[in-house]
């Protein structure tokens, strides 16, 4: 198959979606060399069927604010693919949100989930709702009339949401306190659910933690340590959090956070109190990170600056899907980068990708990385069946031990002949390999 031709055709399908267009290009020009010639894959028509959604839903979602006027978002779920298992994949509530986002990140969720090697299909969805600045009131009835046009095409068999940016603990806990109300079953339906009615412990730094879990892997296959290394990272969520955790038990110095504001620069690390005061600052701040450098003197503020061109051993992107593009890769290899590791989905432009792998920096693909948040979502479902909890020592080793076997999979799919490895190319092999198999096995369904 001629596959200019073939992502011509699709982006002609698809029109004013360049974010889905984007990942599958991105995707499909990765995997392309190694699958162009398999009769078998032409035969059962893997690309045209991977890269149709098996379904879409854009709804209205009518809610009442404090003051009494009937506000309207739009609502979106996409149901991507089921080959593996239930569909799986989070809600982002933020205002920008469109179709073509939620089709790349419904895309990028099968190949994520297929990573995992639990049984887990892809899907995503969300709103072009802001939860910033409204009371807790509005949040609930925002989140109940989500629900209510979506309720009837979920279910722990059929399809199950999450968390994701705009979504956390409140949000999923009114999400599913509707599901619940309507349809009379304590199910597991969602996850990120409170520890305390179903979800798991360690559900807010399991990716972050996954994220660190990966990089020392890739670390010691290199011949190196985490271990007073500089991590560079952007965002300050649940995300960063998880990473700037872990990254100081294992003995690394994080020195950077950033919001929509800018970013801040700690050169002594962000540890012990400062680590508290992010979960104060999120809570309080409406994504503002310079509180913290009034708070702490001694650290710098950077007004609408990213922290790309802070020198660090690693940089490590949390926020959102392309912050790092042609100029931040550049400062980077200025400063001496030598591994980027992406705990965002996307974070990096197909230019900032193209750069790290042409100039010896080592690059940890999203979908291999901050596959953890899904891995222990997996776990809060297993639990549920089970009606038990695991302590947070069996579900962080759980999580350990499916990292390390992504990593495994990145590493062997990415082989290259010089004796390198191609960690994104890798992670999209393996993922790949295992959708498609499941595809030809199940027919022309």
């Amino acid at each position: 198959m001629n596959l200019e031709r073939f992502l011509l055709q699709l982006e002609q399908n698809n029109p004013e979606e360049p974010e889905f267009i984007q990942g599958v290009r991105e995707f499909l020009s990765s995997v392309n060399e190694r699958i162009k010639d398999d009769f078998r894959l032409a035969h059962a028509g893997i690309l045209e069927r991977i890269t149709e959604p098996d379904r879409v839903f854009v709804f209205k979602v009518p809610w009442l604010n404090d003051q009494g006027k009937v506000m309207v978002n739009r609502g979106y779920r996409v149901q991507y693919n089921n080959a593996l298992g239930p569909y799986k994949g989070g809600l982002r509530f933020h205002p920008a949100l469109t179709l073509g986002t939620v089709k790349m990140l419904a895309f990028e969720q099968v190949f994520k989930n297929s990573l995992t090697s639990l049984s887990l299909g892809g899907a995503m969805g969300g709103a072009n709702f802001d939860p910033k600045g409204k009371s807790e009131a509005e949040i609930m009835r925002f989140c109940q009339s989500f629900v209510l046009q979506l309720w009837d095409l979920l279910g722990s068999d059929m399809d199950i949401p999450g968390g994701d940016v705009g979504v956390g603990g409140r949000e999923v806990g009114y999400l599913f306190g509707m599901y619940k109300r309507l349809t009379r079953k304590h199910s597991a339906a969602f996850t990120g659910k409170g520890p305390e009615w179903g979800g798991t412990s360690l559900r807010a730094e399991s990716t972050g933690y996954g994220v660190i879990y990966f990089l020392n892997a890739m670390l010691a296959e290199h011949n190196d340590s985490i271990e007073g290394k500089i991590i560079s990272v952007s965002g300050f969520g649940n995300v960063a959090y998880g990473v700037i955790r872990k990254a100081n038990e294992l003995g690394a110095k994080v020195v950077t956070l950033s919001g929509p504001d800018g970013y801040i620069h700690d050169p002594e690390g962000i540890t012990g109190d400062k680590l508290d005061y992010l979960v104060e600052l999120r809570a309080t701040s409406q994504d503002l990170v310079r509180p913290y450098s009034i708070e702490y003197p001694g650290t710098a503020y950077f007004e609408g600056e990213k922290p790309w061109n802070v020198p660090c051993d690693i940089a490590i992107p949390c926020a959102i899907q392309n912050e790092i593009g042609d100029k931040e890769a550049r400062q980077l290899m200025a400063n001496d980068c030598k591994y980027v590791v992406e705990a965002a989905d996307r974070p990096c432009t197909s230019d900032a990708m193209d750069l790290f792998d042409n100039n010896g920096i080592v690059l940890a693909p999203g979908k291999a990385a901050n596959a953890g948040g899904v891995a222990v979502s997996a776990l809060e479902l297993a639990q549920n069946t089970m009606k038990m909890n695991w302590s947070d020592k069996e579900v962080d080793q759980r999580l350990k031990d499916i990292m390390e076997r992504i990593y495994q999979q990145c590493r062997i799919h990415g082989a290259k002949s010089d004796g390198t490895v191609n960690y994104r190319d890798g992670a999209n092999l393996a993922s790949f390999h295992r959708v498609a198999e499941a595809m030809i096995d199940q027919g022309a369904v």
